[in-house]
């Protein structure tokens, strides 16, 4: 089998091609090649010995003499092309700016600093292509064949859009019908899950306990979790996220708000897949990165109205009676009451349906919303966090006629005060004044519909029960000017860019958590953001919405002492003091930015394997030159798979050109060669330094996968289920120690590196 190397240049179907990556399996190459020349840009895969390979590269070292132009052409492309240990070989052709904390991440993981990474920056600074690079970098160096995101269900166009149009990797939306329709041409024992390289699937579909059994059977190399946080501390999904990540060989978590002021849930956070191995923390805050715009926050206390203040007492009257049946030390009472006053602070008229469906049941009616809870949602799309709450059992009375007085009353209440709230005037007078577009948040649905039919102005609703098509429908109205007033729930809150279209936000009710206004406000304040961002949180001046503040306040600082967030309440930033004692080693990615730099703006063009001749014409060239001879030597070093680990170009100079190089080219490729070893030490270092973190992942996961063991059962006279059972389960735990096997297989080879000779690349030569 021909031996081919990256940056060969080769001629496959009647066109020149360059080799970028070769991959060896057993009795064939995947190569994978870029267009020169008239195919420029082009990229294809191909099966050696199936496709007929041609090596443009002569044998000769015959010098080839060239103008000087094309002579610099090529010398700019070499140098754009080299590139110090943990080379970044699939950015320059991404379809990004070249950010430099965009790129540590993945530098960090290919210089084999960890496996497992939490990109916990500020909302807006691109988390999502950070992760895609090391996506992409992962997948050059052969280590990343399969990739898995997990993301909300809103999020995952927006993943595939990214992948597809900045750096050309198809991906996947894996939902209840892309499944069905794959398994429909598979083979019954073949898993769809196992034909998709890269699949983008919802959390919320995942977790199911059928679903999640067939992703698990899968090998994973990559497993990416976004809006991390939502996992954290959850039951189902923090089941299904631990469980996938604990195999994935590298784990990737992102969430602009790791700390909500809950210690217990960033430490569950932070062990998320861990197998005692440490977790790489990237937290950059948006002052420290770029140029930030001002973020205004506007803190508009509200004035109830009469009609609401009286609800509020009928409501203090019923938590009264609630507390002298159950006692003071009833922590379920006391949340559940709790959530009770939070619909009244979002509004009269939630508050109101709460109340209203309770008298139903007490009179023995089931609502027809009561259907809502049965699992409808086949495809993975929704999510019922911002429908209204259950009404506890603990808030209900030992004399329900007391109950039931007590409750009428409190809905009569709520009924009036929803004619006119107070919220609602100050909306609509924020729309009055302001003549621009802007997002209102509130976190319940009926408060969201109740307000679009108060405003009196024409608006796009987006909340978590709508399907992916009623998304995207809703987020173009707006984005494209259809609407300027864009109402949501925390549906709408992570992930979106809204920043072009938008830079105000007004949020209805203070949630409980405090990063849920971090991330409300990240919509609009983001990278790209030109102007001053507004926040207005309206706040119940005579409600418990003040004592909720100061609690807001309170998480809020002890967050920022153990991780440092910015401030949601205030608007401070985060300090940079705090965001370095838990982020990793700074990661210097300047050489790698220039050199990216340097490839995109001067990409290296198809040549022959004969060294190119020039002569120096420019007059500084020549002062410097004087009467001696420049050789350039291209110095490569390969894995096992024969692929680019690391390049440099190095220059030699003669005191006269000699007749012929191939007398002097020998003796000069080993100087060179000797003079390159502490490069080529320290190359090979960072390589195998690589290999052996993700080789010890692999043994770590194997290890945890034996010691879950499989569970013994009793053979059953006539029922063989248990049999089955037992042997499907032993089946699939073998099939996940293969993986890890040949994961480590596969690390070994990229360890097994091979210095290749210096190679003699470009002559410049004095005017005679």
């Amino acid at each position: 089998m021909q031996i081919l190397h990256a940056g060969d240049v080769v001629r496959v179907r009647r066109r020149a091609w360059r080799v970028v990556d070769v991959r060896a399996y057993d009795g064939c190459r995947v190569v994978a090649l870029t267009g020169t020349g008239s195919n420029a840009g082009a990229r294809c895969e191909l099966l050696t010995p199936f496709d007929n390979v041609e090596p443009l590269a002569h044998q000769s070292t015959a010098l080839r003499r060239v103008g000087s132009a094309r002579w610099r052409r090529v010398a700019r492309g070499l140098v754009g092309s080299c590139g110090a240990p943990g080379l970044l070989q699939a950015s320059g052709a991404a379809d990004m700016d070249l950010l430099p904390h965009q790129l540590e991440p993945a530098v960090a993981v290919l210089r084999g600093d960890g496996c497992r990474i939490l990109l916990a920056d500020e909302v807006g600074l691109g988390k999502t292509i950070q992760a895609c690079v090391l996506v992409a970098e992962l997948r050059a160096k052969g280590t990343a064949a399969r990739v898995l995101i997990l993301t909300p269900p809103g999020l995952r166009d927006q993943w595939q859009h990214e992948l597809a149009h900045r750096f050309h990797l198809d991906a996947a939306i894996a939902d209840f019908r892309s499944v069905r329709r794959r398994a429909a041409d598979l083979p019954p024992d073949v898993s769809p899950w196992t034909t998709w390289p890269i699949a983008i699937a919802s959390v919320d579909y995942v977790k199911r306990p059928e679903v999640l059994r067939a992703v698990l059977n899968c090998r994973w190399d990559v497993v990416i979790v976004d809006e991390a946080h939502r996992v954290a501390n959850d039951g189902d999904r923090r089941q299904a996220a631990s469980a996938l990540t604990s195999r994935a060989g590298y784990v990737v978590l992102l969430t602009a708000t790791p700390h909500s002021g809950d210690a217990a849930a960033f430490q569950s956070l932070c062990h998320l897949g861990s197998h005692g191995e440490g977790l790489l923390i990237f937290r950059r805050t948006r002052r420290t990165l770029v140029s930030a715009v001002d973020r205004r926050i506007h803190r508009l206390r509200v004035r109830s109205s009469a009609d609401e203040r009286r609800m509020l007492a009928r409501l203090d009257a019923f938590a009264r009676a609630v507390r002298a049946e159950r006692g003071d030390g009833n922590r379920d009472m006391w949340i559940a009451l709790a959530l009770l006053q939070k619909r009244a602070f979002s509004s009269a008229a939630a508050l109101h349906l709460s109340v209203t469906r309770r008298l139903q049941s007490l009179a023995g009616v089931v609502p027809a919303a009561s259907q809502l809870l049965l699992p409808l949602d086949d495809y993975g799309e929704s999510t019922n966090a911002d429908e209204a709450p259950s009404w506890h059992a603990v808030l209900g009375l030992r004399d329900a006629d007391r109950e039931r007085r007590l409750l009428t009353a409190l809905a009569d209440a709520a009924s009036v005060a929803a004619r006119s709230e107070s919220k609602i005037f100050a909306v609509r007078r924020l729309l009055r004044r302001m003549h621009e577009p802007l997002i209102i948040f509130t976190e319940y649905r009926d408060t969201l519909a109740h307000l679009a039919r108060e405003i009196g102005e024409p608006a796009a609703i987006l909340h978590g029960g709508l399907s992916r098509l009623e998304r995207i429908a809703a987020l173009e109205s707006f984005a494209g000017g259809t609407t300027r007033i864009l109402l949501a729930t925390d549906a709408a809150s992570e992930g979106l860019n809204l920043h072009h279209a938008c830079r105000a936000v007004v949020n209805l009710e203070l949630p409980w958590n405090p990063m849920r206004l971090e991330q409300r406000i990240g919509r609009v304040d983001r990278i790209g953001q030109m102007r001053t961002v507004h926040a207005f949180h309206l706040v119940g001046s005579d409600t418990g919405e003040l004592q909720l503040l100061d609690e807001l306040r309170q998480r809020v600082a002890h967050a920022r002492a153990e991780i440092g967030v910015p401030d949601p309440l205030d608007g401070a930033l985060a300090d940079t003091d705090d965001v370095d004692s838990v982020r990793s080693d700074t990661v210097d990615v300047k050489a790698e930015l220039v050199r990216l730099h340097l490839a995109r703006a001067l990409p290296s063009t198809a040549e022959s394997g004969r060294p190119l001749r020039t002569v120096a014409r420019n007059r500084h060239t020549r002062a410097r030159l004087g009467s001696r001879v420049l050789l350039l030597w291209h110095c490569a070093i390969e894995d096992g798979r024969e692929r680019l680990v690391s390049s440099r170009l190095v220059s030699t100079s003669l005191r006269q050109m000699p007749g012929s190089l191939d007398a002097i080219e020998p003796h000069y490729a080993a100087f060179v060669a000797a003079s390159m070893s502490a490069w080529q030490s320290s190359a090979m270092a960072v390589a195998r330094s690589f290999a052996a973190t993700g080789a010890a992942r692999a043994e770590a996961v194997a290890k945890s996968i034996e010691n879950d063991g499989v569970f013994s059962i009793q053979p059953g006279l006539f029922d063989r289920r248990a049999h089955f059972a037992h042997a499907a389960l032993k089946a699939a735990q073998d099939e996940a120690l293969t993986a890890q096997a040949d994961r480590k297989a596969e690390l070994r080879l990229s360890a097994e590196l091979v210095a290749r000779p210096p190679r003699l690349r470009l002559v410049l030569v004095p005017q005679p």
